[in-house]
């Protein structure tokens, strides 16, 4: 009983509340809308493959070459990020982030027991994310013949030729579910914090309520009647 009696008394508080609660929703809504479509940069990913082979002077691939490649993929990702290598994209691109910046835009990851590193980078235009995973697998492709004394790195997949480069952030549909959600939720927290700190007095079931006493009597509201001299 008690149950259904707090039920009633949440669902009364949200239908007298209803328009206020829509309208936290509905401008919150709106708000993220407008952050989201002009005042946030749009920012892209694109990605690079690079292949980590056995050396050319082998011609026989066998378990113990594969493994060789697998164990230089980790050397291979921290001279990816080395400020060496980021160094000398960023002069070839004319970048203006710094090496440290740039670093915080690429991702460099790879598959369990895979020969394949993937560069991913995050930039603010299509081409700005393509052309500096691309250069970041050239730039790598020529440093690492100097730094390990072998070639065996190659270019599997140009970011250029990846038609799956896509707007990473912001994500309309995602900012405005979560503007609505916390528009709901600050109207329905409203609500009831209204509804908690109100302790006037309206009818007899707030005087039973705020007050704890019988009622005994009532007087009903009521107009003053104007006379025909009272205007006077």
């Amino acid at each position: 009983m008690g149950d259904s009696v707090n039920l009633e008394i949440v669902l009364k508080i949200i239908r007298k509340n209803a328009v206020s609660i829509i309208l936290f929703t509905v401008i919150t809504g709106l708000l993220m809308a407008l952050v989201t479509f002009f005042l946030l940069t749009p920012k892209y990913e694109s990605e690079t493959q690079i292949l980590v082979s056995q050396p050319e002077s082998s011609g026989i691939v066998d378990n113990q070459n594969i493994e060789t490649s697998l164990q230089l993929v980790t050397t291979y990702r921290d001279i990816i990020l080395n400020p060496l290598v980021l160094g000398e994209v960023r002069d070839n691109l004319d970048l203006e982030q710094t090496t440290g910046e740039l670093s915080e835009q690429i991702t460099v990851s790879n598959e369990d027991q895979s020969q394949i590193i993937t560069v991913t980078v995050v930039g603010d235009s299509i081409d700005e994310a393509a052309g500096i995973a691309d250069e970041i697998a050239s730039v790598f492709q020529e440093r690492v013949i100097e730094i390990m004394n072998v070639d065996n790195v190659s270019v599997l997949a140009s970011a250029f030729m990846d038609a799956d480069t896509t707007q990473v952030s912001p994500q309309p549909v995602i900012n405005i579910a979560v503007g609505l959600v916390v528009g709901l939720m600050l109207g329905l927290a409203l609500a009831f914090t209204r509804a908690f700190f109100d302790k006037s007095v309206r009818n007899e079931e707030d005087v039973d309520k705020h007050l704890s006493i019988p009622v005994i009597g009532s007087i009903d509201k009521f107009e003053k009647q104007v006379g025909a001299g009272d205007g006077l």
